[in-house]
């Protein structure tokens, strides 16, 4: 700057001497100008720029001043309002941020000074859904008391109490939001009172249970019960058809998912199961084509008795159609009453029960009849909804040959594995392979117990992973080992099944 002024001076003192002198003084004028022009100019550039406000969450417009004489600490403020994961910016003001992460909790923060500037918006990719967002603020349309709410039934009476506890305490633990949850137990009038009573006592308060006496139902469903196509007795009681009228009993439910008491509940139901789309079927179930309808049902006596024109409802299944299992159903209420697939089911038990036609199916009581009225019908949720077979002893070779076809079952698993020689299904001695081995386990969404080895009934078992059997283990050790089936824990990796919930 100075030396400009210099050769502007010096310009100045040339023209004055050729003449100009009265521009002389103008001209210096000038330069005095151009100088505090430049000079004001290089001031405002150097000007210190005043720190910027801590970025601090929205959710505390007035936070607390911190107490006089405490020091600040040091921390990451972060932006509110951010998808899953909470966004962190350091903390250049030494004052502590609230955090305001997946589950919204939020952490008092401490400032001192004014009130702080509300934080920038956050880019439209870090944004909850704004559903997400009235649910983490307790909006009463969605989260807790919103979203989507679920209605959870079970058909139970204090027999079933502990299977009870396990279903419901599993599916609220693993729900993000278990307000969306809604439990009902179809019971005896006997048991009603009583059995919402002791669940009460056990599980966390809060949770909506509810209780429906099923008397109303029993002319039906004692007309179905009978024959021997069992040796369970318990598969012949009356609640074991109670998933069949769910419709008539919840008639103000558009849904209804249908859960045996042997089942340990993994998955968040109401998020994946309350708006998955069914595509206009009855019903949505997991499919399992590791067995096949022609080995539960005599479809050659079914069409040789022409059954087909007793039901109210054209039969779908072949031989070869997949099974599906009944201890998890997701039922459209409207769509399984406007295709009367309870009317079919009844039909079909009172066929199978009938002496002109009878017996239809080998093994099974209410299992049958569901596969044949569903047939074609359902909706696959995934095989990861109903990991079945955690109560059986044995594996058939052809379900072993399914699982390694489709690529789920791993040689380290065929370690485990012997003929059935001591606890064998009838005909299968020396043929089907012992322990039950369950190879998608470790990704299931529900577990389901099916079977008469059901873990109450055995003490609780280790959760620790197991070796390979010796290959010099007495008859008592071989006959010990075919009564605890076994679920995989990973690719190399099995343990006993075990419900831990």
């Amino acid at each position: 700057l100075a030396c400009s002024r210099r050769r502007c001076m010096a310009k100045s003192r040339a023209r004055g001497a050729s003449g100009g002198g009265w521009l002389s003084g103008w001209g210096s004028i000038k330069c005095l100008a151009l100088a505090a022009l430049l000079l004001y100019v290089l001031c405002f550039l150097l000007q210190p720029l005043e720190p910027p406000p801590p970025v601090l969450s929205v959710v505390d417009a007035a936070p607390p001043p911190r107490p006089a004489g405490q020091a600040a600490e040091k921390g990451r403020a972060v932006v509110a309002a951010t998808d899953d994961e909470a966004v962190e910016v350091p903390d250049t003001s030494g004052e502590t941020g609230a955090k305001t992460g997946e589950d919204g909790d939020e952490r008092e923060q401490h400032v001192s000074g004014a009130a702080p500037t509300p934080p920038p918006p956050a880019p439209r990719s870090a944004l909850r859904p704004p559903a997400v967002v009235a649910a983490r603020a307790g909006d009463s349309k969605a989260g807790t008391g919103g979203g989507k709410k679920l209605l959870v039934v079970l058909a139970a009476g204090l027999a079933q109490l502990e299977g009870s506890l396990v279903v419901i305490n599993s599916a609220a633990k693993h729900a993000r939001d278990p307000s969306r949850l809604q439990f009902r137990l179809v019971t005896t009038a006997a048991d009603k009172d009583a059995l919402l009573a002791r669940l009460r006592e056990r599980l966390a308060p809060g949770l909506d249970l509810g209780a429906v006496a099923f008397e109303p139902w029993l002319p039906r469903v004692l007309q179905l019960l009978g024959g021997k196509s069992s040796g369970r007795v318990e598969l012949f009681s009356a609640l074991n058809f109670a998933a069949f009228y769910l419709h008539e009993i919840f008639p103000e439910s558009q849904r209804v998912l249908y859960l045996d008491t042997d089942v340990v509940v993994l998955g968040d139901l109401p998020q994946e199961l309350a708006s998955v789309d069914l595509h206009g079927q009855p019903a949505g179930v997991a499919e399992d084509c590791s067995q096949r309808l022609g080995k539960y049902v005599d479809m050659d006596r079914l069409k040789k008795k022409n059954i087909s024109h007793e039901i109210p409802l054209e039969l779908l299944a072949k031989k070869k159609t997949c099974v599906v299992n009944r201890g998890v159903v997701l039922i459209d209420t409207a769509r399984w009453a406007a295709l009367n697939i309870t009317g079919a089911i009844e039909a079909l038990v009172r066929a199978h029960l009938s002496k002109r036609a009878g017996p239809l199916w080998r093994s099974g009581v209410s299992q049958p009849p569901f596969l044949l009225a569903i047939a074609g019908r359902y909706t696959d949720l995934g095989a990861e909804y109903n990991v079945r077979g955690l109560g059986r002893g044995d594996i058939a070779p052809e379900e072993i040959t399914h699982y390694k076809d489709k690529r789920l079952w791993r040689p380290y698993f065929d370690r485990f594995l012997k003929k059935c020689e001591f606890n064998c299904c009838a005909g299968c001695k020396g043929w089907a392979m012992t322990p039950f081995v369950s190879p998608l386990a470790h990704r299931a969404k529900i577990l389901h117990y099916n079977g008469r080895l059901k873990p109450d009934k055995a003490g609780r078992r280790s959760p620790e992973p197991v070796s390979p059997p010796a290959n010099n283990l007495d008859a008592t050790q071989r006959a010990a080992r075919e009564q605890v089936p076994l679920c995989s824990c990973g690719d190399q990796c099995l343990q006993e099944a075990a419900a831990d919930a």
